[in-house]
């Protein structure tokens, strides 16, 4: 007994520690390779910081190469504007249009608002030069801003000569002293040279800054050797008007914009007041509570003027794909557990979730089996309903027409055979009784027309408003030759709809117009359109009876008439047709006007 019970206790104590032991290898396995994934981590983060400073700083770098080559070429460019003035005793107006227009300052110097040439004018000078300006075409030419100076340099030309840049002629950017200053100095070296950061809204550009670039000219055939001399020989300046964000931002584009933030200033100073872009419209160089991942700070002279370009990757700055590798590594040992629990939790969910929508499913199918039933009551009604309406449209067209047609037989046989046995007061009520049955049968197409508007199915299609119009316009000249009646009808009106159902609105429309401006001596009717409130609203006017708009909510009704059939003959059955094919058509209509002044429909199509 005792020794296999000794027996088991040691087959046990042996799986224990297997067991046990099964445990520390697992768990030896996972300290070493956490071990190894913390050791990975540390050796690919440290590659992939250092190919994201690497990646910033040939960014960094490709930018200022753009801004440099880009300046180089458009100060080139103003260089050439000297070879106009060496070739010529005296460039005109229009022989400087057709230089810059040549120059395709859009295509292909984007940034450059403008060249323009600035004349030097001695104080004594400057009323002749005036004249002299104005005898050229510009009436209303003058100096500014006002203000007595030893010389002047005002812009004489200025191209393109488009509006915005035609504020600038007469302008002296030499009274301002950051253009002055560069204006010296590119007389005294012969250089083109660039100024500083310039409100352009002062010289007529509305809202606008940016930066000019002076070139000088001096006279022909006078030395310009040194300073001194030269300053002798200035002629003017040819100036070109830079708008800054539209300059660098087409250096940069969209997405070196996305990866970088970049700032450029005039000078040392990162001050707002220097400040000649900012690709995201905030202010960060100088910002001590501003820490971007990466940020540089270089400078570059252009034209004589040193720019400083502060560089920084945005909040959104997205590093590349190598960044996550590290994260990977150490996620990796966990990724199987997490799957595996993900796949059981989810199977669980989904079992859940299958029976859960098994029921709503046979819950909304016994839904819709009642909603069938109820659509098939409703549609065994409607069908019962339209029966009933097809009986009683079969009985008015013969039922009643039958007896009238009777009616208005006989009456017209006493009239012919026995009108001597009648005297004046019975063949008054015979006529009486015939214009009364013709009215009923007039009624009754009329009533039969609105039952088929009712019940007609619509075929929707693509319908030419204006031409139903001057169809309809021309029916109705006809029908009375002698009237004159002045249509306006709006062309390109065209709709959606069913093009049979449309005519007769329309019809209705044009004809109850016409019928109401007959007593008129200059009759007019209109059919527009307009827009209100986003919608297209469609109008027939015409400039004839009126009526009181107190009773408008009346005219939409059948058998409603606000006018006595002795004055207007009617049913009163029209204008209800219009409103039952516009409101299949999804619309509205409704009607303003007064007495005496005319009426105006309008009506809308969805």
């Amino acid at each position: 007994m005792i020794k296999p019970l000794l027996a088991a206790l040691e087959r046990g104590r042996g799986l224990v520690r297997e067991q046990l032991g099964r445990t520390a290898v697992a768990y030896a396995v996972l300290a070493v390779a956490l071990l190894l994934t913390g050791l990975a981590y540390l050796y690919v983060r440290h590659n992939v910081e250092e190919r994201e400073t690497a990646r910033f700083e040939e960014t960094t770098q490709d930018i200022r190469r753009a801004v440099d080559r880009r300046m180089d070429t458009y100060i080139d460019a103003t260089l050439d504007g000297r070879g106009l003035f060496a070739a010529s005793n005296k460039v005109t107006r229009q022989e400087w249009s057709s230089y810059v227009a040549g120059s395709e300052l859009e295509r292909r110097y984007p940034g450059i608002q403008a060249i323009a040439y600035a004349e030097r004018v001695p104080l004594e000078e400057k009323k002749s030069y005036v004249v002299r300006v104005r005898e050229e075409g510009l009436s209303s030419y003058d100096l500014r801003p006002s203000g007595e100076r030893y010389e002047y340099f005002p812009l004489t030309y200025v191209a393109p000569s488009e509006k915005a840049n035609r504020a600038l002629l007469g302008y002296d950017f030499y009274s301002d002293r950051v253009s002055r200053d560069a204006m010296e100095q590119a007389r005294d070296t012969g250089m083109p040279r660039a100024s500083g950061k310039v409100d352009l809204g002062r010289a007529g550009l509305s809202r606008q800054s940016g930066f000019l670039v002076y070139t000088p000219v001096y006279r022909h055939g006078a030395p310009q050797g040194n300073p001194d001399e030269r300053r002798v020989a200035l002629q003017g300046f040819i100036v070109s008007v830079f708008r800054t964000d539209k300059l660098l931002g087409g250096i940069f584009g969209t997405q070196a914009g996305a990866q970088m933030d970049f700032e450029i200033f005039d000078g040392a100073e990162f001050t707002r007041g220097r400040l000649l872009h900012d690709g995201d419209g905030v202010l960060h160089a100088g910002d001590p509570s501003y820490d971007p991942r990466f940020e540089d700070i270089t400078t570059l002279e252009v034209a004589g003027r040193i720019w400083s370009l502060y560089f920084s990757t945005p909040p959104g700055f997205e590093p590349g794909w190598q960044s996550n590798l590290p994260l990977f590594v150490l996620l990796s040992g966990l990724a199987i557990s997490l799957m595996l629990f993900g796949i059981t939790w989810v199977l669980s969910n989904n079992r859940i979730h299958a029976e859960r929508v098994g029921l709503e499913l046979e819950a909304a199918n016994e839904e819709l089996e009642n909603a069938n039933r109820d659509l098939e009551e409703t549609n065994r009604e409607l069908e019962g309903a339209n029966r009933e309406l097809e009986a009683f449209s079969y009985s008015v067209s013969h039922d009643l027409r039958a007896p009238l047609r009777s009616i208005e037989g006989f009456s017209q046989i006493l009239l012919e055979d026995y009108a001597t046995h009648l005297d004046e007061e019975g063949r008054g009520y015979l006529g009486r009784v015939r214009a009364a049955s013709r009215r009923m049968a007039l009624l009754i197409d009329d009533l039969l027309d609105l039952s088929r508007v009712t019940r007609t199915e619509m075929r929707r299609q693509t319908v030419d408003l204006s031409a139903l119009a001057h169809d309809i316009a021309e029916e109705l000249r006809k029908s009375e030759p002698g009237r004159k009646v002045e249509f306006e009808i709006e062309d390109g009106l065209v709709v959606g709809g069913d093009a049979r159902l449309l005519r007769v609105a329309l019809w209705n429309l044009l004809d109850n117009a016409w019928k109401f401006t007959e007593k008129e001596s200059d009759p007019r009717i209109e059919f527009a359109s307009t827009l209100r409130e986003g919608r297209r609203v469609y109008r027939v006017t015409d400039n004839g009876a009126g009526f009181d708009e107190a009773y408008s909510d009346k005219l939409f009704g059948a058998f409603q008439r606000l006018h006595p059939p002795e004055e207007f003959e009617g049913t009163g059955i029209g204008l209800a047709t219009v409103a039952r094919i516009v409101h299949r058509h999804g619309g509205e209509v409704w009607a303003e006007g007064r007495i005496g002044e005319g009426a105006a429909f309008f009506f809308t199509l969805r």
